[in-house]
């Protein structure tokens, strides 16, 4: 048995089984001679064929280490809080390593070397935590050959300032899960108050309304477009609303403001729905909580899929739905005996 390599292919040749007559032990015997000048060059030719076969399938498999980098916007608590968890899946993870790179300690020109040192990282994914870091991932020049992957950011299409749909996880529930939260976490409430700037919220409440209706419960639009306007709209729509709803809103976010309008609605005996922790200590009656360690390990698990070949899109984020029994039972409604998560009588 032999190889025989012919251009770029390669051949196996054996012997056949037989008998050879008189006439064809002489003609082989000539040939024999031939065949050992040859042979040679043959096992050569069949040696390059085999290095040819397994060097071109070698080129299909990505040598580089499984790394990844997470780029933070600032070192405050809840960043830290979700890039501490995902440190801890990684390093349940063999062969998988992730690097940290607080964004605030690369100031101004400091930002150049930052970029250097991501290059000679060599990261196969660049993972964003807070808008100014998912800014920097997908505008940065050294990540355009890497995968990315974004976390702890509001809107995040409004942050890229596009309409496509990165990969990632966002600080955005989808109007349809807040709906059903608030149905079964404050049941009797349908008329639903909405404190909104149309110039930030205006597809957000075109969604909602839309999408209550179909629940039966109805948005009442409260439009401001500042801070001075609040009182007196609230002022005029106290008798059309069972509830006020407070989402993110660039207007509607300070914190004199926030315990302002729950103030005047519990005497009002409306119940708040807000977005935090700080409006469910501040009185609101149901919250939508994160918890950043969640998120956190939530966004690792995403990275390792995509580290792995696996394909990511937009994920819903994990939440909490905290009810304020306190200021619930005081408002005269209904306190559910056996809540199902994610609603849950808060701390």
């Amino acid at each position: 048995m032999f190889f025989v390599a012919m251009r770029h292919e390669c051949f196996i040749l054996t012997p056949d089984p037989r008998p050879l007559t008189p006439l064809k032990m002489i003609h082989f015997e000539k040939l024999r001679a031939g065949e050992k000048m040859h042979i040679t060059s043959r096992l050569l030719a069949a040696a390059v064929c085999l290095v040819f076969l397994w060097t071109g399938s070698a080129q299909t498999v990505d040598l580089r280490p499984a790394k990844a980098a997470a780029l933070v916007s600032r070192n405050i608590r809840p960043y830290a809080e979700a890039v501490e968890s995902m440190g801890a899946v990684f390093a349940e993870s063999p062969g998988r390593e992730l690097k940290v790179f607080y964004l605030d300690r690369f100031p101004g020109k400091d930002r150049a070397a930052l970029s250097g040192e991501l290059t000679e990282g060599k990261f196969r994914l660049f993972i964003s935590v807070g808008p100014e870091a998912t800014r920097f991932v997908w505008t940065d020049e050294v990540s355009k050959s890497s995968a990315k992957l974004y976390s702890v950011v509001l809107d995040p299409e409004k942050v890229l300032g596009t309409a496509h749909t990165p990969c990632g996880i966002s600080l955005n529930i989808p109007a349809q899960k807040q709906l059903e939260m608030i149905e079964r976490g404050l049941p009797g409430v349908w008329r639903v108050g909405l404190l909104y700037d149309p110039r930030y919220n205006s597809d957000f409440f075109k969604e909602a309304a839309a999408l209550a209706s179909a629940r039966g419960i109805k948005i009442i639009p409260l439009e401001v477009s500042s801070k001075k306007e609040i009182p007196g709209v609230l002022k005029d729509h106290w008798g059309d609303v069972d509830a006020l709803w407070l989402i993110p809103d660039l207007t509607v976010i300070s914190e004199s403001i926030i315990k302002y309008v729950i103030k005047e609605s519990l005497f009002k005996a409306a119940p708040v729905i807000g977005y935090n922790r700080f409006f469910y200590e501040s009185g609101a009656a149901l919250a939508f909580v994160f918890n950043y360690e969640e998120l956190g390990k939530q966004c690792a698990r995403e990275a390792l899929k995509l580290l792995s070949g696996k394909e990511c899109g937009k994920t819903t984020p994990f939440f909490h739905v905290w009810i304020n029994t306190r200021v619930v039972k005081k408002l005269g409604i209904k306190v559910v005996e056996d809540y199902k998560f994610p609603i849950e009588v808060g701390p």
